[in-house]
């Protein structure tokens, strides 16, 4: 059984070989995975069916043709490093094609490696946020058999490389070796990294990139551009080993042998799909502190990265497998006569388009196991709601609350609302009523802090301020009114069960009544809001909210530095 320590100086060797854009003083980690199942599945594009063509899958155990963040969570083992990172990651195999056969390629040891990128120049990015629950995206497209140009644009990166002696490289299949064995590692390896700036919609399958863009620069949220600046995400990208060492010698130096399991023989048609299933809070926590680069150092099991307890050997992580739900035979060992489903070969210049009628292979009929996940979410293949809790947002959608009146300098306008206190302040206005929160109040060293209402969070500024949030704990709506309380905050508030913030105004929001449904993870008989909803308290129960008018601020700032 290889242990961690080793399976980490492993991946830190193959990221010196295989990623020199991402320098050390970039923030980034990198986890290595196993496969979990190869077949015909795409929860994304082929929801609840079975899918054109062959995947390899990794990551959560709970991958199937139809699925959301809930199901995600039911995993009951990951192929991937980090114990807590559910998600899946998959994409096409890669064929060898010699005289009319179909022979799959296998994977190699410590086969694909996933970087999280989320910081550069020795610092994290406090404007990148982790993925919110039921969030999907793609990178690639499967129909691409020329280079558009669109490749090497910022963030927008795809390689190949044969890894032996001669190191070819190119943004398809490359040529000119007749063996990638050797050079340490060996083996063929594709590269490509997902978009990584959010316009706040859903994936849409019809679509499937319309609602992400690459970066243009590393500014943070002024790095994407309109409209998708609503969310920056971490830069994710994926290392895809195959072991090519079983074609030596039956292939010359001018030939491209390979072919991608969507009949693709020119390579410039890979592409990958995500779906999140990390667990809330980890990744976000991870990204404030943990920064081993190509390194390894510090370990990602330390705790500013993940936690004792929180990395698997590699016996584990090969020990995380699935069996196949569609009965085929995806040429593993015996070759084929065609690609697996209606993938008949479609070279340049393209786009590849879908066969009327296909001659070889066919299409099995999904089975009893692949049928939709029955779940609290929609699935994942048709619409779903997504979380957008610890979101770094554009507030341009935001809806601003309806004002009465002018607050106090440089605060914009306010209004107050609240739960006991009908008497209007700052020239506000108020109401009164039951806030239908879990605990209606909390004692503190300041007094009783009654439960005001529940609340949007405009995000980007956050509405009770960024520089004042506390996560990584088990939160109640109890303890965070403590921990607001005790660094002198006018106001605190939980969000989506996890997340608490103080202020001491509440800025561009509005009041949501029923939206605050979240259970606390710190207390499941207390609510914690709800996504992009906060449970407010104040001492008296009311809240003067803001409407930003100006770019400058002028308020009092107590201990924390909070707004």
């Amino acid at each position: 059984m290889r242990s961690t320590s080793s399976g980490l100086q492993a991946l830190a060797l193959l990221a010196a070989l295989t990623a020199p854009s991402l320098a050390q003083q970039d923030y980034y980690f990198i986890v290595g995975s196993s496969a979990l199942v190869t077949e015909r599945l795409d929860p994304l594009l082929n929801p609840g069916a079975t899918s054109g063509h062959v995947h390899s899958v990794i990551g959560g155990s709970a991958f199937s043709s139809t699925m959301d963040f809930a199901a995600t969570q039911g995993s009951s083992c990951t192929s991937v490093d980090v114990v807590d990172d559910k998600s899946n990651y998959w994409m096409p195999n890669v064929y060898f094609h010699k005289n009319g056969k179909f022979t799959r390629v296998p994977e190699i040891s410590p086969k694909h490696k996933v970087y999280y990128k989320y910081g550069a120049s020795g610092k994290p990015d406090p404007e990148k946020s982790e993925f919110p629950q039921g969030f999907r995206m793609m990178a690639g497209n499967a129909n691409l058999r020329s280079d558009d140009g669109s490749f090497g644009s910022a963030g927008n990166q795809l390689n190949w490389q044969c890894h032996g002696p001669g190191g070819q490289k190119a943004t398809g299949f490359p040529k000119g070796f007749t063996s990638c064995t050797g050079n340490n590692v060996g083996g063929l390896a594709a590269t490509m990294r997902f978009p990584s700036c959010w316009n706040g919609q859903d994936f849409n399958k019809d679509a499937p990139m319309a609602h992400m863009s690459y970066p243009t620069n590393q500014n943070g949220l002024a790095g994407c551009p309109a409209p998708f600046n609503k969310a920056r995400f971490p830069e994710v990208m994926v290392e895809y080993w195959l072991d090519t060492s079983p074609f030596d010698g039956q292939y010359g130096a001018d030939e491209v042998p390979w072919v991608l399991a969507n009949g693709d023989p020119t390579g410039l048609g890979f592409h990958m799909d995500f779906i999140n299933g990390w667990k809330p809070g980890v990744l976000a926590k991870a990204m404030k502190g943990c920064n081993p680069g190509n390194t390894g150092t510090p370990k990602l099991d330390t705790p500013q990265c993940f936690g004792p307890g929180q990395l698997q050997t590699g016996g584990q992580k090969e020990a995380c497998t699935i069996a196949p739900v569609i009965s085929e035979d995806i040429g593993g060992t015996t070759p084929l006569d065609a690609l697996p489903g209606c993938n008949p070969i479609q070279g340049a210049p393209g786009p590849a388009t879908k066969p009327a009628n296909c001659a070889g292979g066919t299409v099995p009929q999904p089975t009893s196991a692949t049928a939709p996940v029955a779940s609290s979410q929609a699935s994942v293949g048709g619409s779903s709601t997504i979380s957008t809790a610890g979101l770094v947002q554009s507030t341009a959608d935001v809806p601003a609350p309806t004002t009465t009146a002018t607050g106090t300098s440089g605060s914009g306008p306010q209004t107050t609302v609240g739960t006991s206190d009908p008497t209007p302040t700052d020239g506000g206005s108020s109401s009164t009523g039951s806030s239908g929160l879990t605990p209606p109040s909390v004692n503190s060293t300041s007094g009783v802090w009654k439960a005001a209402g529940c609340y949007l969070d405009a995000l980007n500024p956050r509405s009770l301020g960024k520089q004042s949030e506390w996560w990584g704990h088990q939160i109640s709506s109890s303890n965070c009114v403590e921990h607001c309380d005790s660094i002198g905050a006018k106001y605190a508030g939980t969000e989506n069960g996890g997340q608490c913030f103080c202020g001491n105004q509440l800025l561009n929001s509005a009041s949501h009544p029923g939206k605050c449904t979240s259970k606390c993870n710190g207390d499941a008989s207390e609510i914690c809001g709800g996504p992009a909803h906060l449970s407010i308290y104040s001492l008296d129960g009311s809240v003067a909210m803001s409407k930003r008018t100006t770019h400058h601020r002028h308020s009092r700032h107590f201990k924390a530095g909070i707004v």
